[in-house]
């Protein structure tokens, strides 16, 4: 009776941790294809989420995220000296909320407050 309450409460315990783990987006500019990339994974070396996305060169849309229940999600952007993309995030049914940052090697860490987030990104029109 010992060994199954102290299994049930390990189960509880993985649970609990793997829900925290961070999410990442990173997303760069592939020269000289001129497509942009974005790459989806989670820090937890043990589970295999890799995933990768492309945009084309004369693509004008955007890569697009939808978390159910993520908490903490980094945005590691990686384009050219100068460069800039347009960052937008949804929190459940609120309105979105958009800005323009830089993208040559920033991070920008994102909190989720509620179980539907989304991470839009994009390179601003020129």
């Amino acid at each position: 009776m010992k060994k199954i309450k102290i299994s049930v409460a390990a189960l509880l315990c993985s649970v609990a941790v793997k829900a925290q783990i961070p999410e990442v987006i990173e997303v760069r500019t592939l020269e000289p294809f001129g497509r942009s990339e974005m790459v989806l994974y989670c820090e937890d070396l043990n589970f295999n989420d890799l995933q990768y996305f492309y945009l084309g060169r004369f693509n004008k849309k955007y890569h697009y995220v939808k978390y159910t229940g993520a908490k903490n999600v980094t945005v590691l952007l990686n384009d050219k000296p100068g460069d800039t993309r347009e960052l937008c995030t949804k929190q459940g049914d609120k309105p979105s909320s958009c800005k323009i940052v830089d993208s040559f090697a920033a991070s920008y860490d994102l909190v989720a407050t509620e179980k539907i987030f989304q991470v839009w990104i994009s390179k601003p029109l020129k």
